[in-house]
């Protein structure tokens, strides 16, 4: 099966991948956005699909497995092949952004969801049990019939075996898609050159489960770092995609608690739990009329740096509370906050052991929270106004200007700028 891709060109999948590539659980990562929102300012990246993320991984997992990957059993490679295709099925609609919500409110997971709803035995096929094109599941009867150690597969996909950090580590298959992806999409000319495919060449795990990087593919980690932070800090401070998500996570917030949506809905897509949600008539309009038309304008994104302090104790939604009831007075009704807890989101940590078998580290785990403010309509005034309210509530809670990584502010959704505050 010939695959033609813009990161990688033509490749083809082998018998296992090209088998499972086709079900119907798999087939649904077709209209799952990798971005967690439809953007107009990051238009490409927000029509990329996480099928095709799939399709690269296990591209990137092929290189590795006629490679370093050759000393493993068949046995193990089998079935990391099959966990890989597996990892992400279970992603609901538009991502991490529903995961999110679920999480907090539910403690679901996609990755437990890949195991516990997809590798059991189905009866007759029911409505219920359908999951793409009036489909059901078909990927443990492949399994069995193909001779694949289920067990192995669930315990990669658990975490438990010593190739699960392929899938799951800071440094694996899946992200080095991810962030070289990502980067194409966002034309980032840093992506340009050496790749993730000859990363792949260099990344392994040693018998205990750590992260191996051979000596060439050092200089590969750097660029990898360097992309992962680029292309994040575009995500983050995007104000329109951030804009976007925060509408969206309020109309799924609002659907979970009125009984429109639950866990059951992850095996949805994007355009159907829209659907769904717009069943109720204020998220409808607010569907129609703002998330998919007029985005409400930015007043003002802040980047606060993590400490040992009660304020980060707080939790996201408390966070929006603080943010809104110092606002709101001077916004009106018409408030949005968005806060995001962040943890290595821009930089990571990684432990490794090089060529000579050496110990090495790179990086360090950036922690952050981000504030996102927005409102439908505000003059100039208004918005500066607001801002300054928001950041005295900040110096309240013990915060000072020299905690503070990153403020921008804005007047209307397309001319924000950075701007400087007094406290």
């Amino acid at each position: 099966m010939e695959i033609f891709d813009p990161l990688y060109g033509k490749f083809e999948l082998e018998e296992i991948s090209k088998n499972l590539c086709t079900l119907p659980e798999v087939r649904r990562l077709s209209q799952i956005r990798l971005l967690n929102s439809i953007t107009p300012t990051l238009a490409t990246l927000s029509e990329l699909r996480r099928y095709a993320h799939t399709l690269g991984v296990i591209h990137l997992f092929t290189i590795w497995k006629t490679t370093l990957g050759r000393r493993f059993p068949k046995a193990d490679v089998d079935a990391l092949e099959v966990a890989i295709i597996l990892h992400d099925v279970a992603t609901p609609p538009f991502g991490h952004l529903f995961e999110y919500v679920l999480k907090e409110s539910l403690n679901w997971d996609h990755e437990s969801a890949a195991v516990s709803t997809l590798l059991k035995a189905y009866g007759p096929a029911s409505t219920g049990q359908q999951i793409f094109a009036g489909r059901t599941p078909k990927v443990l009867d492949y399994v069995e019939r193909a001779g694949i150690d289920l067990d192995k597969v669930k315990s990669i996909l658990s975490k438990k075996h010593v190739l699960s950090g392929l899938i799951f580590g800071v440094v694996d298959f899946d992200n080095l898609d991810n962030v070289w992806r990502m980067s194409w999409a966002l034309g980032l000319p840093e992506a340009r050159g050496a790749g993730p495919e000859a990363f792949a060449r260099c990344i392994d795990v040693s018998a205990d489960g750590a992260l191996r990087i051979t000596n060439d593919g050092v200089p590969l980690l750097r660029k990898w770092a360097s992309l992962r932070r680029r292309a994040y800090e575009v995500l983050i401070f995007d104000q329109s995609t951030v804009a976007s998500q925060t509408l969206l996570t309020y109309a799924i917030k609002t659907g979970i608690d009125r009984g429109l949506i639950s866990p059951d809905d992850w095996f949805l897509h994007d355009e159907s739990l829209l659907l769904k949600l717009s069943a109720d008539k204020e998220l409808r309009e607010l569907i129609e009329r703002q998330y998919l038309g007029q985005l409400p304008t930015p007043v003002l994104t802040v980047q606060i740096q993590w400490r040992d302090a009660p304020f980060f104790a707080l939790s996201r939604s408390e966070l929006e509370r603080l943010a809104r009831e110092s606002v709101e007075p001077i916004l009106g009704a018409s408030v949005w906050l968005y806060a995001f807890k962040e943890r290595g989101s821009f930089e990571k940590e990684v432990h490794y052991v090089d060529s000579d078998g050496a110990a090495q580290r790179q990086g360090k785990t950036s922690r952050s929270v981000v504030i996102s403010i927005f409102s439908d309509r505000l003059s100039s005034q208004q918005s500066r106004a607001a801002s300054q309210a928001f950041l005295e509530m900040l110096t309240s809670h013990d915060i000072s200007s020299t905690d503070l990584l990153h403020v921008i502010g804005g007047v209307d959704s397309g001319n924000s700028s950075d701007a400087r505050f007094d406290f």
